[in-house]
């Protein structure tokens, strides 16, 4: 018996999302409803649940005894809560629960008189005490197909009262119409699909769930079974995240993008398709081509302290996300930078472009202008810089240059500098 715990954009004033809102932000409850079912917002919502959440958690309800509740207000615009009424009526394990009051936390605590109802009409007296494994799911992230098999083998009465956490998962930014910058996130106790083990006791007819409290700090609160064999979870970055508001769309994005550059980049060969239905052809379409260098037969190129690859951009060009990126291979691992990537900016007169190169999150030389290193410690993988640029700011081109190699030859294969539209908050 599986269960899962969606807050659909619910306006819940006096809730811990609200408390952290509220300290940023938001002032006021109107405030806070007025971002919370904005148009733009709740569409982004809509197409990330009901196209890509819903239909992967779809294939798990085919082979497992699973509901999904899902919590939203009655002051949700009503074509918002037709499209949802729609979908549970499409997928029957989708429980829609109207839900007007406080908001205690996942949402497990409101809809546990419903999980009992449904296991009562299971299990009778005689039936014994019964694992249980319940998980939370923000309506923006999307979990591998084979979560509920990875999460089966937990659902034991030895591991009643533990967490679950599935530490490995995947991330990317949401641009206009395709995901771009695909990362490994490796996030331990990530709020994506945590899951925990529950007693459903048929005599009594009670679900003994312990309250989890905050995701990040579930181990404090009860054992915390930890698997990051695979990748179970995809969160979606974009400039409307809750968790990460500021005050502009443009912070926002940029502050997205900063936290994807720290991890390790992928591509979409090294992930399964099998378990991204939903999301595979998003991550295609948001990769950009190899490079087809021009001599016959060259499929690498050695990137030596020689080596001044330049590239030209629009300088029409003034907004959107900047992706440069390259595979590497070296015989031995590398240690540390092994190149430089120059970005050539230019604004306005008046307008500092060394501070706004700054704030981008680059560096500044005599010798190579405004620059990020490439670096690794790894003999083989993609080097992949992302750049939202702001409004007003231009960029003539690029250019990569190897540095001193220790303590072996590298060897790339690029792909063209493009810039991509990014989704835009309200």
């Amino acid at each position: 018996m599986f269960y899962g715990v969606t807050r659909y954009s619910l306006f819940s004033p006096g809730s811990q999302s609200w408390k952290t809102s509220s300290s940023g932000v938001f002032k006021t409850p109107e405030e806070y409803m007025g971002y919370l079912f904005s148009e733009r917002r709740l569409e982004l919502r809509e197409e990330m649940f009901f196209t890509r959440s819903v239909p992967a958690l779809a294939a798990m309800a085919e082979d497992y005894d699973y509901k999904h509740f899902v919590l939203y207000s009655s002051l949700l615009p009503q074509r918002h809560q037709e499209v949802l009424l729609a979908a549970a009526a499409h997928y029957p394990f989708l429980v829609p629960v109207e839900w007007n009051d406080v908001v205690r936390g996942t949402g497990i605590e409101e809809v546990k008189p419903l999980i009992e109802q449904d296991l009562a009409s299971k299990f009778d007296a005689d039936a014994g005490v019964q694992p249980v494994a319940w998980f939370r799911l923000d309506d923006d992230d999307v979990l591998a197909t084979n979560y509920l098999t990875r999460l089966a083998s937990y659902r034991a009465l030895s591991n009643v009262g533990m967490a679950v956490s599935f530490g490995l998962g995947l991330t990317a930014y949401k641009a206009d119409s395709e995901l771009v910058n695909l990362r490994e996130y490796y996030h331990p106790k990530s709020a994506q699909g945590m899951a925990f083990v529950a007693a459903f006791d048929p005599i009594r007819g009670r679900l003994e769930i312990n309250t989890p409290g905050p995701h990040h700090g579930v181990d404090r609160v009860m054992p915390t079974i930890l698997d990051s064999r695979e990748h179970m979870f995809f969160q979606v970055r974009h400039g409307d995240q809750d968790s990460t508001l500021s005050t502009t769309p443009y912070e926002r994005a940029v502050a997205s993008l900063a936290r994807l550059d720290k991890l390790p980049a992928l591509r979409a060969e090294g992930i399964s398709a099998d378990r991204w239905p939903t999301l595979y052809q998003d991550i295609i379409r948001g990769e950009p081509a190899a490079h087809e260098l021009s001599f016959p037969g060259a499929e690498l190129l050695r990137l030596s302290q020689e080596t001044a690859l330049v590239f030209p951009l629009d300088p029409e060009i003034t907004q959107g996300l900047l992706e440069f990126e390259f595979e590497f291979e070296s015989a031995q691992q590398l240690n540390g930078a092994f190149a430089v990537i120059s970005y050539e900016l230019s604004a306005a007169e008046g307008v500092d472009v060394e501070e706004l190169g700054l704030k981008l999150g680059l560096r500044s030389s005599p010798d190579y202008g405004l620059y990020r290193l490439a670096w690794s410690r790894e003999s083989r993988g993609v080097v992949r810089h992302s750049l939202p640029l702001p409004e007003g700011l231009t960029i003539a081109g690029i250019a990569l240059r190897g540095k001193k190699i220790q303590p072996a030859d590298v060897f790339i294969r690029w792909c063209e500098p493009r810039v991509v539209s990014l989704h835009a908050a309200d």
